[in-house]
């Protein structure tokens, strides 16, 4: 049986930038990239998204980590998940926001993208990488409505409760040097997911390639 893997994105990223490098982690496989802007209209109920049920491999970077997690009761049984830079709330005490700015930024993305992707983009400018740029471009072609409405989702929401998942199927992969989210915010995922493998990379920042190998 041919694994069919999914792949969902960070706030305002595009994951299939790196398709080539990516789909190495497991190449006999069908690899499907979900668009941001797909999946933002999905995030209260990740599972709504066309084929995620029957996936066996889900891979959640960012956002697309914490839309899993929100709806880690309707996992189907056996599906494997890879989570890229997770964390349980984005507007934590350890974070580079607070609930406070992240709902002023979903508000003001709105109306204009620029400002609010840049903010996002110097927390990783610095990183290693030629990816810096690349990322600015495309969120910045995103529309409007859909940057306000990963804003607000990150803003309104956050595990609280211990998540129905079975260990055995789930990893979670961090790196040491990541400053869009901080280390610290990811091991506050270890609350809610007892005896799932946390992984940091030592190397590695906030790019999935640098995270998967």
């Amino acid at each position: 049986m041919t694994e069919n893997w999914i792949w969902l994105p960070d706030f305002a990223s595009d994951l299939s930038m790196w398709e080539d490098d990516l789909v190495g982690v497991s190449p006999a496989a069908d690899h499907s990239f979900v668009q941001y802007t797909e999946m933002a209209e999905h995030l209260e109920s990740i599972f709504d998204l066309k084929g995620l049920s029957k996936a066996t491999h889900v891979v959640g970077w960012g956002l697309g980590a914490f839309a899993l997690l929100w709806s880690a009761d309707k996992r189907p049984k056996g599906q494997k998940w890879i989570l890229l830079s997770p964390f349980a709330d984005l507007g934590s005490e350890d974070s580079n926001w607070t609930s406070q700015n992240l709902l002023f930024m979903a508000r003001q993305a709105a109306s204009t993208v620029e400002p609010v992707v840049n903010a996002f983009g110097e927390l990783i400018q610095d990183e290693f990488g030629d990816w810096q740029e690349d990322w600015l471009d495309t969120a910045k072609k995103m529309p409007p409505k859909s940057i306000s409405e990963g804003l607000f989702f990150l803003a309104q929401h956050r595990v609280e409760n211990v998540l129905p998942v079975d260990a055995n199927d789930v990893q979670v992969l961090y790196g040491r040097l990541d400053t869009a989210v901080p280390p610290s915010v990811t091991l506050e995922l270890k609350d809610f997911l007892p005896g799932v493998p946390f992984k940091e990379r030592p190397k590695a920042g906030h790019w999935p390639p640098m995270l998967l190998f």
